[in-house]
């Protein structure tokens, strides 16, 4: 299968093509690529053009005869380095030009200052400009405040690159005008995928109680890395109608201070949606509203911990959204649920992995639909509440999937019911275990064709195993232990193993 996954490279690229300054590198001379930590770099090449390949900082370095110096070639850098700190970079702060070499802008050296106090969205706004009509290129924020008085548009093949925790993105939103996105992409008002492509952030922080965080909107092959969230009036993180997104190390510390926060939201702008707008200062313009979905997305490498208890943590949006996939995360905190899907939307392939679902009122709440759900997976995944005062409803529901894989799956505390499934046609559940429930460990309460082995019910108030009506379950390997009834059937059951 082609990995479309974008990279924080520059640079365009075909779909299926990956393209990074790696490749230029390698394509300049493979062999001559020393690597090594960067304090075994020698201290002067041996010909011009030498590239050495520091492993630790994740950059590669070219010896420039002219200047008698090692200067950045190529490489996104590490958390203590993310950019070249060098002479080179040293020097990229003071000029304008764009080359090959370096593209790299410093938004100090245009006047553009993290001071906390003053307004700089416009100067951001006509640089990002700048450099989509200069080919693309790295947009650097040295450590500061910035406050962005309007949403700066980021174009083709350019990456906002900040400095860590230190960087902080602020939207200043006058009254009735607050959730208005923070950033967003040149583009969002076209239809399909035909915004911005090619783009990216990477380690800032966001701390913008008046404004909606990134969002992506009708873009294609983005990259937002290394996030950090503070507070925030929405989303920390919004992707609308966009193809081809990733989130790769995300850590949320609030959620925001709006009525309707989830820090993760993925959306499609449907027609007639008033809302997921920019804002250029004075009024707002919305996304256009063609029912593009979300596809091909991934959010991997976060934790949401907010502080101020949003409704959800991750939130599937309006409208389609297709192959998404949730991995490698901590989810801690939601009022309502940490992972939600609007009633009645539409929902293909959606894989969720690694993740644990903790101190939630709900784990996973997927249902509120008949038919026209395909192709749900969730595996190696903890849904855990202990306290009573928390947990409601269901650890885990879901509904309308047409083939659903589910394994590995642990939902433990005092919810309503554990797990509970609606209207599944082909659902596999293997390796689950379900306790402390309130009523039900496993409730397949109606139009339900199931297979459940090697499953584990315990410690709930009444029913262990219970098959509702128009279900169909066959079932083996099942344990029980301290249930109300081992199984209740108002439904049809197969039991084809002893349990």
């Amino acid at each position: 299968m082609v990995d479309h996954t974008p990279r924080l490279g520059l640079g365009t690229y075909e779909q299926g093509e990956q393209w990074d300054h790696t490749d230029a590198v390698e394509a300049i001379d493979a062999h001559a690529i020393v690597h090594g930590p960067i304090s075994e770099r020698p201290a002067t090449g041996e010909y011009d053009d030498e590239l050495y390949h520091a492993t630790d900082q994740g950059i590669t370095w070219r010896w420039d005869a002219a200047s008698d110096d090692w200067v950045y070639f190529s490489g996104r850098g590490s958390d203590e380095q993310p950019v070249p700190g060098t002479s080179h970079f040293e020097a990229a702060q003071f000029v304008d030009a764009r080359t090959e070499e370096t593209p790299v802008w410093n938004v100090e050296a245009h006047g553009i200052e993290g001071d906390g106090e003053t307004a700089v969205g416009q100067a951001v706004h006509d640089l990002l400009e700048n450099v989509a009509d200069a080919g693309g290129g790295i947009v650097y924020f040295p450590p500061g405040r910035y406050l962005l008085e309007r949403t700066p548009l980021i174009g083709d093949d350019t990456i906002v690159l900040g400095a860590g925790r230190s960087t902080v993105l602020v939207g200043i939103r006058p009254d009735g005008e607050n959730g208005r996105a923070l950033l967003s992409n040149m583009g969002y008002d076209e239809p399909g995928y035909d915004g911005a492509s090619n783009w990216g952030v990477c380690n800032v922080r966001i701390d913008s109680p008046e404004s909606t965080g990134i969002m992506p909107a009708h873009a294609a092959n983005v990259r937002l890395e290394r996030i950090y969230g503070d507070r925030i009036y929405y989303h920390h993180i919004d992707v609308v109608s966009s193809k081809n997104v990733v989130i790769d190390g995300y850590w949320a510390t609030r959620g925001g201070e709006g009525e309707s926060d989830a820090p993760v939201q993925f959306d499609s702008q449907q027609p007639d949606t008033s809302w997921n707008s920019v804002w250029d200062g004075s009024t707002d313009a919305l996304v256009a509203d063609d029912g593009t979905p979300t596809r091909d997305c991934t959010l991997t490498n976060f934790e949401i911990a907010p502080s101020n208890d949003p409704d959800y943590g991750i939130h599937l949006h309006r409208g389609t959204n297709e192959s998404l996939t949730i991995t490698d995360g901590q989810i801690t905190g939601c009022e309502y649920t940490a992972i939600r899907a609007d009633p009645d939307e539409q929902i293909v392939d959606l894989t969720i992995d690694r993740v644990s679902c903790l101190e939630n009122a709900r784990g996973i709440t997927l249902g509120g639909i008949e038919d026209g759900r395909q192709g749900l997976t969730i595996n190696n995944v903890t849904i855990r509440t202990t306290d009573s005062d928390i947990a409601s409803g269901s650890g885990l529901y879901a509904a309308g999937f047409d083939g659903a894989a589910i394994s590995n799956v642990t939902v433990d505390g005092p919810f309503t019911n554990a797990i509970i499934f609606d209207d599944m046609a082909d659902l596999k559940l293997s390796t689950v275990t379900a306790t402390g429930a309130d009523h039900q460990s496993f409730r397949f309460r109606a139009n339900v064709d199931a297979t459940l082995t090697t499953a584990r019910a315990a410690d709930c108030g009444t029913v262990g195993l219970y098959v509702g009506p128009d279900s169909r379950v066959a079932y083996g390997g099942v344990t029980f232990d301290d249930v109300g009834d081992e199984v209740v059937v108002d439904g049809e059951l197969r039991e084809w193993a002893s349990s």
